[in-house]
């Protein structure tokens, strides 16, 4: 009789992810209306879909999981633009420990997606901000204004 066992990563390199994300994360001081609210909603997708808890057992071959953050500041948070005692670039240097860490199971990347949902769809529905130096449509401004960073991971 011969057994064949196939195991799926994937739910250990979310959880990884996850846990890198979560300890790089500010955490507000005792005056932040809501500290550590960035650190706590760290959000996983599986093919665009929000999966409650983190749980990917539904990953298949070919599948994409996502992870962001629905905060309106987050994308700031990334790329420099307030105040913190951690460095910027949490997404971006976590991907970077995850590929480093599951690249021989999963390519791992940071970019960004759009979230659309929690306090990031306020933001982008009522912000008069646009791209500096661009005309754009009403829609492709809410795109703009809703894309938050994301590490993606796919299977290998």
């Amino acid at each position: 009789m011969r057994l064949i066992f196939r195991y799926s990563a994937m739910q250990d390199i979310v959880d990884f992810a996850l846990a890198t994300l979560r300890e790089r994360s500010p955490v507000g001081s005792g005056t932040d209306q809501h500290p550590g609210l960035y650190r706590d909603s760290h959000t996983v997708f599986l093919n665009g879909q929000v999966v409650p808890d983190g749980n990917v057992d539904a990953f298949r071959s070919g599948d994409q999981i996502n992870i962001s953050n629905p905060v309106p500041y987050a994308r700031k948070i990334e790329i420099g633009r307030l105040t913190m005692s951690v460095p910027p670039h949490i997404y971006e240097d976590a991907a970077a420990i995850v590929g480093g860490r599951y690249g021989n199971r999963a390519a791992v990347k940071f970019t960004f997606m759009p979230v659309r949902f929690g306090g990031i769809a306020a933001f982008a529905a009522f912000s008069k901000q646009i791209r500096p130096g661009r005309r754009m449509s009403e829609k492709a401004r809410q795109d703009w204004l809703s894309r938050q960073p994301a590490i993606e991971i796919r299977a290998r």
